[in-house]
């Protein structure tokens, strides 16, 4: 009975009790069931296994040899569907689920576009939405990300080259625009003119008539060099080239004497929030932090599954203690200070060519409780500048 053809007709394990078990056992023998796994628990009960089609048998015959039936345990394809049966509602939920994460997964939930201009961007987004591909459908179908980059370089002539590349359940897409040169802009007559007041160092003129030289000393808007190549004729060009001027740059800074600054010992308290979307419950450590005394640092966890971002989240809030304490520095420390703070601001100002020759402090002294500082910086930078024309200017 221990072979496999019972296992899939099912075996049951029944204790039988009485005063007639022998004779009870020898009737259920003679009528065809099979007995195995027989042992004796006490002089009027004995357990066994029998097959489950042998089950009707032993009702039948118990009454008469009043016997005491009880089954206490089952095993085999019967009593494993018999069970799955009871759990039907937990399986319709797994299967549930297992759809739920398939579709979730093949879902295409976000693209993205960079590298474009805002019109080209929607340019994209509607062709690929004309293939297909937008927020909500199923990526199942959809063009792979090689046949889509060849059909909207083939269907947008603005793009140069774009890339796209699906990342979990988005896409992302980086395109370069074609570049158009405007060359009858470089044809259209120009003269060179300062874009402010300086003393011009350096000339040199690729193209057009120089109307200045070196030594000069030039103010904003006076012409550098002139398209018209031939004074009183009407031939005019396109000037190119630099105008390389001294010129100057006045700069204020106001320091104060006394600075305060906010420092921490290395004393840290935590506050933990779970945040669901909008909603925030605090978990522990929400009584902490003190305002005024401490300094928070917040981080929140950013869990995803499959590329998907959860609403369930852990936001964690770091409180540092922290000591204010004043400083007071020196007027010598604050000129050292000043002046170089002065200069990477001026640097920030300037074009990348130009270049800081020489700097003057002009003035320095104290002024309610700051320290005020003047200086002056001589920079030598190109100064020409583009002005179309039209001929008879």
């Amino acid at each position: 009975m221990k072979n496999q053809h019972d296992f899939f007709h099912g075996i049951m394990t029944v204790q039988v009790e009485g005063k007639l078990i022998e004779p009870f056992l020898q009737a259920c023998t003679r009528r065809g069931c099979q007995i195995t796994d027989l042992k004796r628990i006490d002089e009027s009960a004995v357990i066994m296994s029998i097959r489950l089609k042998d089950w009707t048998v032993l009702r039948q015959i118990r009454k008469k040899y009043r016997c005491k039936l009880t089954i206490k345990s089952g095993k085999g394809v019967p009593f494993l569907y018999k069970h799955l049966l009871r759990k039907v509602s937990l399986l319709v939920a797994f299967f549930a689920a297992i759809a739920v994460i398939f579709l979730l997964a093949n879902t295409l939930w976000s693209i993205k576009v960079e590298g474009l201009t805002p019109e080209l961007e929607s340019n994209v987004e509607e062709k690929l939405n004309s293939y297909g591909v937008s927020p909500g459908k199923l990526t199942i179908g959809m063009s792979d990300p090689n046949e889509l980059q060849q059909k909207l370089l083939d269907d947008i002539p603005d793009l140069l080259w774009i890339g796209v590349k699906k990342q979990g359940t988005s896409y992302h897409l980086y395109g370069v625009e074609k570049t158009r040169h405007d060359t009858d802009m470089n044809k259209k007559p120009s003269n060179l003119v300062a874009s402010k007041k300086g003393m011009v160092v350096e000339t040199f003129i690729k193209k057009g008539r120089p109307m200045v030289s070196v030594y000069d000393v030039v103010k904003k808007g006076q012409v550098l060099a002139t398209g018209q190549l031939v004074e009183e004729e009407n031939v005019f060009v396109h000037s190119d080239g630099d105008v390389i001027a001294e010129t100057w740059y006045k700069v204020e800074q106001n320091l104060p004497m006394k600075q305060v600054m906010r420092l921490t010992d290395g004393t840290v308290e935590s506050e933990y929030h779970l945040q669901i979307a909008d909603i925030k419950l605090p978990i522990w450590g929400w009584w902490r932090g003190n305002e005024g005394r401490f300094r928070e640092e917040t981080f929140v966890s950013d869990w995803k599954l499959f590329g998907i971002r959860s609403p369930l989240n852990i936001k964690t809030t770091d409180h540092y203690s922290v000591d204010p304490k004043a400083y007071e520095s020196s007027k010598k420390e604050l000129e050292k200070l000043g002046v170089a703070t002065a200069k990477r601001s001026l640097q920030q100002e300037l074009d990348v060519d130009a270049e800081i020759k020489e700097e003057k402090v002009l003035h320095l002294g104290e002024e309610n409780g700051k320290v005020k500082l003047i200086l002056l910086y001589k920079v030598h930078e190109n100064i020409a500048v583009t002005k179309y024309i039209s001929q008879g200017d």
